[in-house]
């Protein structure tokens, strides 16, 4: 998915990605989409890997019109069917939808539009900037994205040495805390996508000897891109934190060039019947082009179909991420991800003694948790009065959601490095805090109520916002994450609050 852009004795080089529209949905599968998403669920009937294919395959005449389109201005095509997906390279010298002769790779990118997105046969000025969402699905208008973002880790793979676990929190006692219920995890799987780092098996075996449990069952698709330090310390938290919650779960990593790429990699997966995926990478969602927000918009809404219930870091640098004004992330913009925020956790005694939005301040920045109002995604049905009661309650706020966005996140967990959790890395006890931490901590706990009810919650957040108030979360109503101030109900810092397990799930079961 990275743009490339290279010397070569042939010349620049442009890559272009297009992602094909599927086919027309029929009013049988709209039914089999039903069944799937809008019932509680213990009702759904969740898609099989057939169906899945079969409504989600893309169309063979819209991918024939781009192909032919590329092939008759030379432009090197191929075509990946399964993942949807047709990479066009263009050398500067065949041009992009121009009449002049050998522009250069530089005049070529003047094609991109306010969304990133290129229409590969715009001959003036006037079509380009007047360029619609709507050309994204029109063949006629044949329209691809030069991919400019980097998604990165969310967490800064800041690890605080401790001399013994008990220096910081173990992930158990944090669970035990939020009343996580009871369970291992057995029988479900979880998904993880990473995008870089690795892990070492032996410290996964010193870490989860010390809980006297085996290291569970971890199966790797693809390879890490890049292994740095920071993302490999992350990964390996990832395993630990997820695997010592339900020690008796599948793990599956999946690595991807960016979060889309992984998350067709573990759509495409028919061997491992996955039912959470965690993710802890993110970029600001106003580094998309149009077509990636529709794509992954698409991948996430599959994933909801076939029964699994998406989690995301919403992001470690407050409301601003590291921008001159506010912004959130992908994935948690997307209504079928369950956005998680970040708090931090007081503990003493076994109890929660305070719990605040996280918010601290570093020798380098001030991190904490991201959240706000989606720019580029419109709130969904079951968020608007949840995000009215917060507006009227902060009439301040209104203009950052005038346009209609999608709050975030939708729920929280401890994620300050004060009340970091302990992991094993690189031979010594380490502590660590983020949103990408809370993440795993949150997959853990869907694997166990689902493995508890006997049933995948799958898309589970339109019944969370039915809890709102309820004792199944524990509201955070103090601090603020750099702008948006905490509240009662739901607030974009921490969401609905951080879970009380227990409760949460007796009040899904409890659920019409």
């Amino acid at each position: 998915m990275e743009a490339t852009q290279e010397n070569t004795s042939q010349g620049d080089v442009l890559e272009i990605k297009v992602y094909v529209p599927i086919n027309e949905v029929t009013e049988r599968q709209q039914g089999i989409i039903d069944n799937a998403i809008k019932k509680h669920p213990r009702d759904r009937k969740y898609l099989s890997n057939t169906s899945h294919g079969k409504i989600f395959a893309p169309s063979k005449n819209e991918a024939d019109a781009i192909i032919e389109h590329a092939k008759s201005k030379n432009w090197e095509v191929t075509y990946d069917k399964k993942a949807r997906e047709i990479t066009i390279k263009v050398k500067s010298e065949n041009g992009i939808g121009s009449d002049n002769t050998n522009p250069s790779l530089h005049e070529a990118l003047k094609f991109l539009n306010t969304q990133g997105d290129i229409h590969l046969d715009s001959k003036d000025q006037e079509n380009r900037d007047t360029a619609s969402p709507e050309d994204i699905v029109d063949p006629t208008k044949k329209t691809g994205f030069v991919k400019t973002n980097q998604e990165k880790r969310v967490g800064r793979g800041t690890a605080i040495p401790i001399q013994e676990p008990k220096h910081g929190h173990s992930a158990l006692e944090i669970a035990e805390v939020y009343n996580f219920p009871e369970g291992d995890g057995a029988k479900q799987t979880i998904g993880i996508i990473e995008l870089g780092g690795k892990f070492e098996e032996s410290d996964l075996k010193t870490f989860f000897a010390q809980y006297d449990m085996k290291v569970p069952k971890i199966q790797v698709v693809g390879e890490p891109a890049t292994t740095p330090i920071n993302d490999n310390v992350e990964v390996t938290a990832d395993i630990q934190v997820a695997g010592v919650l339900a020690p008796k779960a599948k793990l599956v990593i999946y690595y991807g060039t960016s979060i889309l790429n992984a998350m067709k990699s573990a759509l495409a997966d028919t061997k491992n019947k996955l039912s959470v995926i965690s993710i802890s990478w993110a970029g600001s969602e106003l580094g998309y082009s149009l077509q990636e927000i529709t794509e992954l918009n698409n991948v996430f809404k599959e994933a909801a179909l076939k029964g699994i219930t998406v989690i995301g870091a919403s992001g470690d640098n407050g409301a601003l991420n590291k921008l001159k004004f506010a912004n959130v992330n992908v994935p948690v913009n997307f209504e079928h991800v369950l956005g998680c925020g970040g708090t931090k956790l007081n503990i003493a005694n076994d109890e929660i003694i305070s719990e605040t939005v996280w918010n601290e301040s570093t020798p380098q920045t001030q991190i904490g948790s991201g959240g706000g109002f989606s720019q580029r995604v419109s709130e969904p049905r079951y968020q608007k009065t949840a995000i009215q009661n917060y507006i009227t309650k902060y009439p301040q706020f209104e203009p950052y959601q005038r346009a209609g966005g999608k709050g975030i996140p939708d729920v929280g967990a401890n994620a300050a490095d004060a009340s970091g959790y302990a992991v094993f890395f690189e031979g010594n006890w380490v502590k660590i805090g983020g949103t990408s931490l809370a993440t795993p901590l949150w997959a853990a706990l869907i694997a166990r109520i689902n493995q508890n009810l006997g049933y995948n919650l799958g898309f589970i957040t339109e019944h969370l916002y039915e809890l709102m108030d309820s004792p199944a979360f524990d509201q955070i109503i103090e601090g603020n994450n750099n702008l948006y101030l905490a509240a009662s109900g739901w607030n974009p810092c921490t969401g609905l609050g951080t879970p009380n397990g227990q409760k949460l799930m007796e009040a899904i079961e409890g659920l019409e």
